[in-house]
């Protein structure tokens, strides 16, 4: 598969899945207009190689300037309610796990990817989104993870892997990464908020029928 595929896959399915009436399930605490915003500004990036080197004397990391847009943003989202700040620290260590699992598997497939559990592009992504998705269900905060964990991950296989590997943040292949944990985290969040549902339910149910015998 061409890099960017899944991403405007991914992206192409998330549209039409808002305009039909989803967006409560996918995104209830952000604003259409500022979905609309974030993807008219991250698009207008995307054409212009703006590309970032942080520490060029000691990581060979490349950073493009519509993912630190999506750093500020996660940022900001993540702490813009006053209920966000009461555990703010805990989101951040959340956000250390994901980028370690991130780094530690991608640096352990660049070695000799034979033993995988989906694919060696989708493994990392796919065990971040996992976690991502148990620690919080909240949409605004699961991508301010995502994206910084994301980051963090990439840098740490960087760092890992000692100069052999230079990081493109922001590239297609990148991106697929990112939108594919993103996804993953919603999914996964939304489907253990359907098993806590259906387990209160059928508590009640038995409890009723419990009930009715006993008396």
């Amino acid at each position: 598969m061409n890099p960017g595929f899944m991403s405007i896959w991914i992206m192409m399915i998330t549209f039409i899945l808002i305009a039909t009436g989803w967006k409560t399930y996918l995104a209830p605490e952000i604003s259409s207009r500022m979905m609309a915003l974030l993807g008219i500004f991250m698009v207008m990036l995307l054409v212009f190689p703006l590309w970032w080197s942080p520490f060029p004397e000691f990581i060979r990391l490349e950073i493009h300037m519509s993912v630190c847009l999506m750093l500020v943003i996660g940022v900001l989202m993540s702490n813009r309610a006053s209920e966000a700040r009461s555990y703010f620290g805990y989101l951040i260590l959340c956000t250390l796990m994901i980028s370690i699992i991130w780094g530690f598997i991608r640096k352990m497939y660049s070695y000799d990817p034979v033993f995988y559990w989906i694919g060696p592009n989708w493994d990392a992504p796919l065990l971040a989104g996992i976690f991502c998705g148990a620690f919080t269900s909240q949409v605004k905060h699961q991508f301010g993870m995502m994206v910084w964990g994301a980051v963090l991950g990439e840098t740490l296989n960087t760092v890992l892997q000692s100069g052999a590997y230079t990081a493109h943040i922001g590239q297609s292949s990148w991106w697929d990464s990112f939108w594919i944990a993103l996804a993953t985290a919603r999914v996964f969040s939304l489907l253990l908020r359907a098993i806590r549902t259906g387990a209160s339910k059928l508590s009640v149910k038995l409890w009723h029928i419990k009930g009715g015998r006993s008396s």
